[in-house]
């Protein structure tokens, strides 16, 4: 059985999860993950969010009947909120869940966290033991994104998940990322480092140089060997889910919904190629 495979509603960019979830079956998929946003907070995207923490049951039921009106389902929900070594972000992070929750999906993405110094590793771990069981009260398992902080490379998330060990706490592994934050590292190397603790994907080309921000079409860059990551996934069993995450080209004019749709439906057709739908 193929494992699942969805998109990221960012791939939209400014024209949001509504234009997501009208077009993604066009581009021949039939799940997306939901960003759940920062209320008050403008989006790096520019979009209109659907959902943010301060949503309520109206807003959720809107949400579902969207996705039913489209005959979308959700793989996941984007939860990042900034850094959990705050508490006001681990209460934001809750009320994430709880929205999650009501949406019924069983793995979210969100940060991993900063700490200025090892002092505060272990205040930062107390706060991630307590989502982890919050989340797993509502039969959510929490993926660590791939940015700045405890899980920015291979060795850190490697670090973070062993001294967490929790059930409810793993990783989304992003492939454009690993080389985004750091000089030296492989993607494929780090993959094959963390991948039993690897319950999400996102799949992002580049040119795996260090702050290049050319994330656009799949197969485009040609930096990352997306046969190879899939092997290494398989032979893990992992079923998913990938999430196409398309963030464009640094400096480029804003694309029109029709190019954010292209990129997209031609990152699908890469990636039956390299047999992810088999």
């Amino acid at each position: 059985m193929a494992a699942l495979v969805s998109c990221l509603t960012n791939s939209y960019g400014r024209f949001g999860p509504i234009a997501a979830i009208e077009h993604i079956h066009d581009a021949g998929l039939s799940h997306i993950e939901l960003n759940i946003k920062n209320h008050g907070i403008a989006s790096f995207f520019k979009e209109t969010p659907l959902l943010t923490n301060a949503s309520t049951a109206d807003d959720i039921q809107r949400v579902q009947e969207l996705l039913a009106q489209n005959d979308v389902q959700l793989s996941s929900c984007n939860i990042t909120s900034g850094n959990p070594l705050d508490p006001a972000i681990v209460s934001m992070t809750r009320q994430k869940l709880d929205l999650a929750a009501q949406l019924g999906v069983s793995l979210v993405v969100g940060g991993a966290g900063e700490i200025e110094d090892e002092s505060q590793r272990e205040t930062l771990y107390q706060n991630f033991r307590a989502i982890g069981d919050y989340a797993g009260e509502k039969g959510i398992t929490y993926c660590f994104e791939t940015h700045p902080g405890i899980c920015v490379n291979a060795a850190g998330m490697l670090r973070t998940m062993q001294d967490l060990d929790h059930r409810q706490l793993k990783l989304n592994f992003d492939t454009g990322n690993i080389n985004y934050y750091n000089r030296h590292e492989n993607v494929l190397e780090s993959l094959h480092e963390v991948v039993e603790y690897v319950r999400h994907v996102h799949l992002k080309d580049s040119f795996c140089k260090f702050k290049d921000w050319h994330f656009t079409t799949l197969g485009e860059a040609g930096g990352i060997d997306f046969l190879q990551v899939r092997y290494i996934l398989e032979d893990h069993n992992f079923e998913g889910p990938y999430s196409l995450e398309i963030e464009g080209i640094e400096g480029e004019p804003d694309p029109s919904l029709e190019e954010h749709h292209n990129r997209v439906k031609q990152s699908v057709v890469y990636l039956q190629e390299c047999g992810f739908f088999d």
